[in-house]
């Protein structure tokens, strides 16, 4: 025992005299394939050293505003299962992955440079100042142990740095529009093939090295957050029923997901939408398939964008050219736009202004209730809710969903936009921070300048919701409000047009002016008048004219109060089972065509509105109901079921125009997609010029542009064809400016120096949530 005890340290220093090449892997390159840094540690015929250091900066600290854990749980479990597949990779050939845990990465290579003589750390560049200075930690710590340099490669993006024709750091014009950046790569750079950077393992005795400091088994979840640990927001490793998929980190998962996507089920070249089409009505991203879904372990360097687009233009080759292999290179190139962007940049991605150093005539708001309602997906407009929910549970949502809850938060809500980037560096599984923090300033930012009342709302109770994007997208992606009562299922019973705007069918208790007379008059016998204007409100939602007149005349001329008595009407005769019941749904589907009055259902009073009926009711009403229905399924309850919104909303004209279209545009395209999968039919004629060219004359994506012109409803009765939904505000008031002279108005100011145009000026990319 006395001997094994004094040679141990002669063993330990026998392994400190080892002279070694150490490749240091982070979270941005968990793969063997096409990885210089480690061909390069290989190259040299020395011992390797890999190593992954769980930092405490990173996996059990909080983000500096709302104290979020800096990595979820969903990001930490995913990597988890990157490092695991990573290290099963490295003992296929005969290597070893070294973690550590609980210490920092400078305290870490303090250790490695007193046990080891340290012939080079290879890894690669980072762009962002955190990892920057982490960076340079690393590099003080070799110097001062007189140790051998850290050498950085290029290999996260698409397009190597070294073959651009302008400095990132220097070339402000090459960033002023993400059309000018793809335009300059596109035609004076190239993609440098995979070969180039494929490494060669070092075989043989003694080239394996095993740290006898590193950890002897991966940590757990709960182990490398610590204190930052929620139970309540991780989900755990099973998929949830209503995603998609669950990732599964690693270059395994994601080589077998290229293979799969793309050759197995033939989805890129007949099912992929991309994350940045919206213009398209037969195109929806909210479909299943229509995304390849590899952002995580892109953003994980679990999968070379070199890798994939290798296979894109196999594929091309091999099978076809489309609109999607052409759409899902233009995504990588947007991804190496932000990536190289954020050089220029630098920490003004980070701060409130932005590059742009934008200033609202509003003041920014932190109040953490109405974030807490974004956060959880309670704001009361369903849009955003499906998506807030869905990245909350999977850490995923599309690039649309992305950013229209992030123009929400600012351009609607007035918070601060940080808070929701903080939230997203939290718990997206596909995080990387140049592709969030440059997306918030570039593209949702913009929504800041949008005009209107901002900021703390509870001095403004009459704002109301500024950008369309939420409802136009809505009927055109989700003409059926699938994907909403999907991740919504409170609302799973509504029809599809008040499932995505469940205000119009949701009115409070009756208006002030039927409370202070006391009450409904009784029904008009001979002639009544009633207020024009106020009678088009209750018009709008698609109740009979007559019907419609005589509810307003007892409600005082209140339309919430007239619209509560035609839907009480309606479910009394409801649960008394008509024997229309199908000329009813008739009628109910008809009334959804907004701004033109339904057909006159069967029985005179009763409504036209979409079903089931939405009330308001107290407990005791409630049980009431159920009692008399037995076992009928109690009827929706707006605001107690699903929250009211927390801003006054508006709705849309023409909406079942625009759902119908939607539909038979996606229906051809479903079985275009079906013809070609029978027929086996290969290389498709696809022209990329014409395409743009198509793409320009569709209209610009701005922050507020899908809601502008015709057929936007909203809050003042003096315009024409418009309507409010909720709120005391009079019926036929104007809009009451931002509080400070400005007028309300859904104009939008340019976004990130190209105008925000995602369909004309190709600014409507987003982050590779490909």
């Amino acid at each position: 025992c006395t001997r094994t005890l004094w040679m141990a340290p002669l063993a330990r220093a026998a392994v400190a005299a080892r002279r070694i090449n150490v490749v240091w892997f982070k979270c941005t390159d968990f793969r063997t394939h096409d990885h210089a840094a480690l061909k390069a540690a290989h190259a040299e015929g020395l011992p390797v050293l890999h190593l992954y250091v769980f930092d405490p900066f990173w996996h059990s600290n909080t983000t500096r505003i709302c104290r979020f854990p800096k990595t979820g749980a969903l990001r930490t479990r995913f990597q988890l299962e990157c490092l695991a597949d990573l290290s099963a990779r490295l003992e296929a050939v005969g290597h070893h992955l070294c973690t550590r845990v609980g210490v920092s990465t400078a305290a870490c290579f303090e250790e490695l440079c007193t046990d080891y003589v340290v012939n080079a750390v290879f890894a690669f560049h980072e762009i962002c100042s955190e990892e920057l200075a982490i960076e340079r930690k690393v590099k003080e710590v070799l110097r001062r142990h007189s140790q051998g340099p850290l050498r950085l490669f290029w290999g996260f993006e698409l397009y190597h740095r070294d073959d651009l024709t302008f400095d990132p750091a220097r070339s402000k014009g090459a960033f002023n529009s993400y059309t000018g950046f793809r335009k300059r790569v596109e035609e004076n750079s190239w993609v440098r093939p995979t070969s180039q950077e494929t490494p060669v393992f070092s075989t043989g005795a003694g080239c394996a090295v095993r740290w006898p400091k590193s950890d002897t088994q991966l940590p757990t979840t709960c182990e490398v957050m610590g204190a930052t640990y929620d139970p309540a927001f991780d989900p755990g490793e099973e998929k949830d029923d209503r995603a998609e998929f669950r990732w599964r980190g690693g270059e395994t998962a994601a080589l077998e997901r290229v293979r799969t996507y793309i050759w197995e089920e033939d989805s890129l070249g007949l099912d992929y939408v991309g994350a940045t089409m919206t213009t398209d009505p037969a195109k929806s991203c909210m479909r299943d398939k229509a995304m390849s879904k590899l952002s995580p372990w892109l953003a994980h360097g679990c999968l070379s964008p070199r890798l994939l687009y290798e296979e894109v233009q196999r594929y091309e080759r091999e099978r076809r050219k489309s609109k999607g292999t052409y759409w899902i290179i233009h995504e990588m190139i947007w991804r190496d736009f932000v990536r190289f962007a954020s050089i220029f940049a630098g920490t003004s991605i980070f701060k409130i202004g932005g590059p742009n150093n934008v200033h609202p005539t509003w003041r920014w708001s932190s109040d953490m209730e109405m974030f807490t309602a974004w956060r959880d997906g309670k704001t009361g407009f369903p849009f955003v809710d499906c998506f807030m929910r869905e990245l909350k549970t999977t850490g995923y949502c599309n690039h649309m969903g992305r950013e229209c809850s992030g123009w929400f938060l600012i351009g609607d809500l007035g918070m601060d936009w940080r808070m929701g980037a903080e939230w997203f560096e939290s718990v997206l599984v596909d995080y990387e921070p140049t592709a969030n923090w440059y997306n918030w300033t570039y593209r949702c930012l913009p929504a800041a300048t949008r005009g209107g009342a901002h900021g703390f709302l509870v001095h403004d109770p009459g704002h109301r919701l500024q950008g369309q994007e939420i409802l136009r997208w809505g009927t055109q992606h989700d003409p059926d409000a699938t994907y909403i009562k999907r991740w919504i299922p409170e609302l799973a019973s509504l029809p599809a047009t008040v499932a995505r705007e469940p205000w119009r069918l949701g009115t409070n208790e009756p208006g002030d002016g039927a409370r202070e007379a006391g009450g409904l008059r009784p029904v008009p016998s001979g002639r009544f008048n009633v207020n024009r204007p106020k009678l088009q409100v209750v018009l709008s939602m698609g109740f009979e004219e007559s019907a419609a007149a005589i509810a307003l005349y007892r409600a005082w001329d209140d339309p919430d109060a007239a619209v509560a008595l035609l839907l009480r009407e309606a479910e009394e005769e409801a649960a008394g089972g008509s024997e229309e019941e199908d000329d009813l749904a008739r009628a109910i589907e008809l009334s959804l065509k907004d701004g033109t009055p339904a057909a006159p259902p069967a029985a005179p009073g009763a409504p036209s509105a979409a079903g089931p009926i939405c009330v308001d009711e107290s407990e005791a009403e409630a049980e009431t109901q159920v009692a008399r229905r037995g076992s009928e399924p109690m009827p929706f309850r707006y605001g107690v079921d699903y929250p009211k919104p927390i801003i006054t909303p508006v709705s849309l004209r023409d909406t079942v125009v625009e759902e119908d279209a939607a539909r038979r545009a996606q229906a051809d395209r479903d079985r275009q997609i079906a013809s070609q999968r029978r027929s086996g039919r290969g290389r498709d004629q696809f022209s990329k010029d014409s395409w743009e060219q198509a793409r320009q004359r569709r209209p610009a994506e701005t922050p507020t542009a899908a809601g502008q012109g015709k057929g936007v409803v909203g809050k003042s009765q003096g315009r024409s064809g418009t309507w409010q939904r909720g709120g005391r505000a009079s019926a036929d008031s104007a809009p009451s400016g931002d509080g400070e002279g400005h007028p309300q108005s859904s104009a939008s100011a340019a976004g990130g120096g190209n105008g925000g145009g995602g369909s004309g000026s190709g600014g409507g990319a987003g982050p590779p949530s490909t």
